[in-house]
This record gives structure tokens, sequence and C-alpha cells, in this order.
């Protein structure tokens, strides 16, 4: 249905798309507001898929923020129909006052508060799905769910770039393909917004898939673990490559520590990382020592991609003390900065590092507030994670650090499928925090009986 009404805006008129979407918005609606699982499925589908948009009053309009808006809308039905209470935790509060600090910040101290101010809200819905799964998935049953649907969009989304890459390298077709983006070779992007993304989503999927394949061993899970790792490898992103081979690393540790880690685990790891190094070494061993060749230590500003990653971040910095306390509003920075300069196939400028893209737009206030989210959520998954095995978690929390890390080179937080993953953590902190308050009421009535 999403997919049903981006493409009629990008090949149909208005008045056509006008009349499809007045017909489909309804039925999607009534569709989502039957069942939660299929908003579920929606966001997590739709926020895979951020390379397709429409402009639509100068912002371009994704099946992101298509879905996120029906689910929006969808919500109340399904809320007043089931009656479920949605329990907050204080990272929730904290990612409110990261919206409002967007908001402030594009309208007061932006250079062009109506412009800023357009991006703000987009930003704003492309946060939503963080709430809507809050709301969504309200018990373990649903965040089991929610997670295994994440690791078949995730699988699917990697077999999809593989096909691309494979398809352009034997037949040099172009679809889910940058052309040029590393020179002469071309960056893959399946239907992510660009290839280093995909290298980060996919990254993140690995992880996860390997992390049930410590708890729960079985074929799909290490078919799975090798079809993302795949993906992630032809991305050609070094600091996903480098992201997702420490946290593997740390994964295994952590595996060993707590003995889910055994000789025949790792006999059958082995075996997958020597099938995926026979296929990838021939095609992209040469890829990898090209693009590592040109990252010198001594200057590493020698590298294009590199040099085109800090030109803008040292830039940026001009705007930073301009306005330090509530920043300079969101995404404006390609207001000031003409990426175009660097290279002509961009269309605008762009911070790749997400604490100081954040610093960026909402200052030290944005910053602070938004850091502290992320430390809330981190400290209370360890907290659950201490006292009871859940996997989906150990594994949401692993696939993290591959963000964290690749998200210093390539900001991903102006994209859905961020919030998709931090709202799942968000769900099990507050599953796991009623039903341990449920269990000591429950203990307390039996006592007191």
């Amino acid at each position: 249905m999403i997919v049903a009404l981006t493409w009629s805006a990008e090949t149909m008129g208005a008045t056509s798309m006008l009349v499809t979407g007045a017909v489909l918005a309804p039925i999607a609606v009534y569709c989502l507001a039957r069942s939660p699982g299929a908003s579920i499925i929606t966001l997590i589908i739709a926020a895979a898929m951020p390379r397709f948009y429409v402009e639509i009053g100068g912002l371009k309009a994704r099946p992101e923020h298509i879905a996120a808006g029906l689910v929006c809308v969808a919500l109340p039905f399904w809320l007043k129909k089931s009656e479920v209470t949605i329990r907050w935790i204080v990272a929730d509060y904290f990612l409110a006052a990261y919206i409002v600090l967007n908001m402030v910040s594009s309208v007061f101290t932006s250079i062009a508060p109506g412009q800023t101010t357009k991006w703000a809200m987009q930003q704003v819905v492309v946060i939503l799905p963080y709430f809507l799964l809050r709301a969504l998935v309200n018990n373990t049953s649903a965040f089991r769910r929610a997670f295994q649907i994440i690791l078949a969009v995730g699988a699917c989304e990697s077999a999809y770039a593989i096909l691309c890459f494979f398809s352009n390298l034997l037949f040099g077709t172009k679809f889910g393909m940058e052309i040029g983006q590393y020179d002469a070779v071309p960056g893959t992007f399946g239907t992510q917004y660009e290839a280093n993304i995909l290298g980060a989503y996919c990254g993140a999927c690995s992880i996860m898939m390997l992390a049930m394949y410590l708890k729960e061993p079985g074929r799909k899970y290490l078919f799975g673990f090798a079809v993302t790792f795949v993906a992630m490898a032809i991305s050609l992103s070094r600091a996903v490559l480098l992201a997702t081979s420490f946290t593997f690393v740390v994964l295994l540790i952590y595996g060993m520590r707590r003995r889910l880690v055994n000789r025949r685990i790792l006999v059958s790891i082995a075996t997958a990382m020597l099938c995926i190094t026979m296929v990838l070494v021939p095609v992209l061993l040469p890829i990898y020592a090209e693009r590592f060749r040109s990252l010198e230590v001594s200057d590493i500003a020698a590298d294009d991609t590199t040099k085109g990653r800090l030109l803008p971040i040292f830039v940026s910095m001009n705007d930073v003390f301009e306005h330090p306390i509530v920043g300079n509003g969101t995404s404006s920075f390609q207001l000031t900065f003409n990426y175009a300069e660097i290279d002509p196939n961009v269309d605008a400028g762009w911070i790749s590092n997400t604490e100081l893209r954040v610093l960026h737009d909402t200052g030290v206030a944005g910053l602070g507030v938004f850091m502290v989210f992320l430390v809330l959520l981190a400290v209370g998954a360890r907290k659950v994670l201490k006292r009871k095995s859940n996997p989906e978690l150990m594994a949401l929390v692993f696939a993290g650090l591959v963000y964290c890390i690749s998200f210093q080179a390539t900001e991903g937080t102006l994209l859905a499928f961020t919030w998709v993953h931090l709202g799942l953590i968000g769900c099990a902190l507050s599953i796991y925090k009623w039903s341990d308050k449920t269990s000591e009421h429950n203990a307390k009535k039996i006592a007191t009986a």
C-alpha cells in the first residue's frame, strides 16, 4: 500500500496523485487500525526503503513519512478498540524534549526559519516510529514478533542489495546502484538511502542474526547472518566494515563469557565465514585494497571520501560557535554550505557525524538531551540483561553498537530505521519494567494473603 502511494506520486500528475491517495489512504488506515501487527510491519518495511520519494511542497516525502502518517491516524482507533495502556519510560520524555528543541532552534535561531521548520517537522515524522512502536508493542509476544519482522526485512533488503551488486557486476545493470560513487566503482544502496547507510543497516542486521544464533542455534539465523554480512561487505563502506567486525569480536567475547559459545557453534560460524570469504574475496579484495590504500594515517585528508566528510565538519564549527546553546535549526547546514563544490552529484550540504550534526542543529542543549536519552536506553538495557536472559534485547543492543560506530562517519538519525531500532529497545525496557512491577505486586499480595 505504501509503495503504491509513493509510486502513484512519482508517476502520475498532481490531480491523479490526489485522487489515488484519496482512495488508497482510507483503505490503508482502515487496515492498519484493525491490526497492530500490520502497523508494525508497515513501519519496519517503510523504514528500509527511504531511497524512494516524491516532492510535496518542496520536501521529499519518503515511504517512512507516509507510513508514519498513516499509522499515526490509525493508532487512536486501535487504542480505543483495544483499550491498551501505554507505559512510558523516562527515556521517552527526553526524546520528546529533543523534538521540542529541534522546533525551537528551527523557529528562533535559524537563518531561514520557514525552511528549517519544515525540515524540523520532517524530523518529527521520522522520529514518530519510535513512539508508535512504543504504543503498538506492549507485551513480550508483540516485541518478539516485531523483532522477527526486523530480521526478515533486513534479510530481504540484504538479498536485494546482493542481487543489485552482482547484476551490475555481471550484466552492467544500474538498479539499486550509485554509479561512480567510489570513482570507477559503483556503490550499492538497494532500497536504502545510500551505500553507507545500506552497510550500517545490513551490518546491524548481521550482528542481530549472529546474536540470535548464539542463543538459539538454528540454520535460519546462520544463513541470515551470512546474507546480511555479505550485503554489508558489498556496500564498500570502510567505517561500517570496521564497526561490524569490531562488534562481531565483542559479541563473540561476550558469548564466551556467558557460555553461549561452544565448539559446534564456533565451527558453524567459521564455516559460514569461510564460505563468505570464498565468494567475496575474488571480487572485493582489490576494491577494498584500493579504498584502504587511499586512506593515509599521516594525512587522512588525502583521501577524497574522507576529505568530503571532514571539510563540512570543520566548516560547521563556525555555526556551532555562533549559536552554541540551542543550535542553528534542523538540517540548517545545507543553507550555508554548498556541497556541490565538493561533489557535483550531491545537492545539499550535510554533516556526516551524528554528534556534531545534533550539536550544530540543536546546540549543547539538544546534544545533552539526545545523549541522556541514549544513555538511559543503554543503562536500562544493561540492567534488564543482568537480571534475565533476553536474546532479542541483547541482539538489539549489540546491533546498536554498529550504529554508534558507523554513524561517526555517516549520519543516520535523520532516517526512520534508526528510530525503529531504538523504539524496540524502548519497548523492551517498558515491557520488562512493567512485568517486574507486576511480579512484585503479585508477590506482595501472596505474602499478605
